[in-house]
């Protein structure tokens, strides 16, 4: 073998590769990154004033990363796993409390009334309601006007029961030809709450035991015409402000914005039956029992044109 022929490699210049250079130059800085966080280099080097640019390269070029090395991923991914798990757990808290929430809802309930009247006539003219009223007082027959369908209606009489009206009627109609009996339809309010809002169940009672007032004056009138007693008549409404002061009290708890208008509507009713109230005076007189008779028809097509109003909103 020649030598020519033995040495004929170490003749040629090595080539420079470029691709196993970059790597090599990729592999160092990720150990070095790596190895200054694992050391935790501010600690190491604390006494040493390394600028806040140098540290920023090194941190940078360490976050670096290729989406196929899961290291990087670790710790935001423990953090993640956690607040995955937190959120699982408040999310388990909120589902329970809702489901608690809607088991534990219940409605409550004011009964709906059908109060007897005997019907005048419907006007849409102040000055002919106002004509008509004059002569029902004049003839001592009680009366209130309500709204229905926007057409206000002036009703004479009241009853809970349909007997007592039917006696009225043939009396009134001669002096009001037209005059027939009629039904005022209170419908039902159902006011669905949960535990957090059961006063909501006690404005439900005290409005049910409001309309027993109701009932319980006007069987009392209807039976002891022109032979009312003071005292008792006077206890009925004593009760009666017992009742709006409970049922107030209840109201002003109401505290967020579902049942804003349902408040405000309802302590504006509460309002007029005490202003209502305060018209029978101090004392009853029994020459005047056609007056009282008027301020319960008032206070009843008030309180069926305030149960419409929350309805229909």
């Amino acid at each position: 073998m020649s030598n020519k022929k033995i040495y004929k490699g170490l003749n040629k210049r090595r080539k420079f590769h470029f691709r196993k250079f970059i790597t090599i130059l990729l592999c160092i800085i990720l150990i070095v990154g790596y190895t200054y966080k694992k050391i935790k280099l501010d600690e190491v080097f604390k006494n040493v004033n390394i600028s806040n640019s140098l540290y920023s390269v090194v941190d940078k070029l360490y976050f670096w990363k290729n989406p196929g090395v899961e290291m990087f991923n670790l710790s935001s991914k423990d953090i993640k796993k956690s607040d995955n798990t937190s959120n699982k757990t408040q999310e388990k808290s909120d589902n329970k409390s809702q489901s608690n929430s809607q088991a534990n809802t219940e409605v409550a309930v004011v009964e709906g009334i059908d109060v007897y009247l005997i019907q005048v006539g419907s006007f849409d003219n102040d000055q002919k309601i106002k004509e008509v009223k004059s002569k029902l007082e004049e003839n001592k027959i009680p009366n209130s006007t309500v709204e229905i369908d926007k057409v206000n209606k002036l009703q004479a009489y009241v009853s809970f029961k349909e007997s007592d009206i039917r006696n009225k009627l043939e009396s009134t109609k001669q002096i009001f030809n037209d005059a027939f009996l009629t039904k005022l339809e209170i419908p039902v309010l159902s006011l669905e709450y949960t535990d957090e809002y059961s006063y909501i169940k006690s404005i439900s009672d005290n409005l049910n035991s409001l309309l027993k007032s109701y009932e319980k004056e006007s069987t009392y009138i209807n039976e002891n015409r022109d032979n009312l007693d003071s005292t008792k008549y006077k206890a009925i409404l004593s009760e009666r402000e017992d009742i709006i002061d409970k049922l107030e009290n209840e109201v002003n708890k109401i505290d967020y914005n579902e049942l804003e208008y349902f408040k405000t509507n309802l302590l504006s009713y509460t309002s007029q039956i005490r202003n209502n109230i305060s018209n029978y005076g101090d004392t009853i007189d029994t020459s005047n029992e056609y007056k009282y008779e008027s301020l319960l028809i008032s206070s009843i097509q008030e309180y069926y044109e305030f149960i419409n109003k929350i309805k229909t909103a």
